[in-house]
Parts: structure tokens; sequence; C-alpha cells
């Protein structure tokens, strides 16, 4: 099993996004890729094998401001998508961005 572990960061508006690619060839170091890209809070993951994403994670942050204006963050995690999944043409939209930036 090799397989190609994408990550892709937008870093703001002043700088370019950011965009990596490892090798994966066993399963532990696919999962190592994967934590380790979540730990540093990439926006997009993504496994490809054989230049077919087979599954990506999205960042989902949630959050509020109260009444002092500050920010406050509910929730920060992943949202698994597959490609037959709910919203086949967002999941392909992903892909290709991941594909140009590679």
């Amino acid at each position: 099993m090799t397989c190609t572990v994408r990550t892709y960061k937008d870093n703001g508006p002043y700088f370019d996004a950011t965009v990596m690619s490892y090798q994966a060839a066993r399963f532990s170091e696919l999962l190592s890729h994967c934590r380790i890209a979540m730990d540093d809070g990439e926006d997009t993951i993504a496994v490809f094998h054989e230049d077919r994403c087979v599954g990506m994670w999205d960042r989902e942050l949630e959050g509020h401001v109260d009444s002092a204006g500050d920010i406050f963050v509910d929730h920060d995690g992943y949202e698994l998508k597959r490609p037959g999944g709910s919203s086949p043409q967002t999941f392909a939209m992903a892909v290709a961005k991941l594909q140009r930036a590679a």
C-alpha cells in the first residue's frame, strides 16, 4: 500500500497557501502524517492512492463573539469527506485545489 497524503493550509491574504505532499508506504506512516497535519491545524488533509483521492478531512471551526468583542472557538475539529458522499461537487472542487497546487 503506497499512498500520498497532501495537505493544504490557507495562510491569509498576505501569504501564499501552503501545500505539502508526503509518501506513506505503511498504514502507520499514513496515520502519522495525518495526525501531524491535524496537530498543525492544516485546513485540508487528503489521502491519494494512485492519483485518486480516497478521502479527505476538512477543518471546521465554530465559535462566537461575546459582548466585549472577544472571539471564542467552541469547536475545532475535522469532518471526513469521501468521493461518494453527500456533496460530490464540493469534494471534486477540493481535490482539484490540491492537485493544482501540487
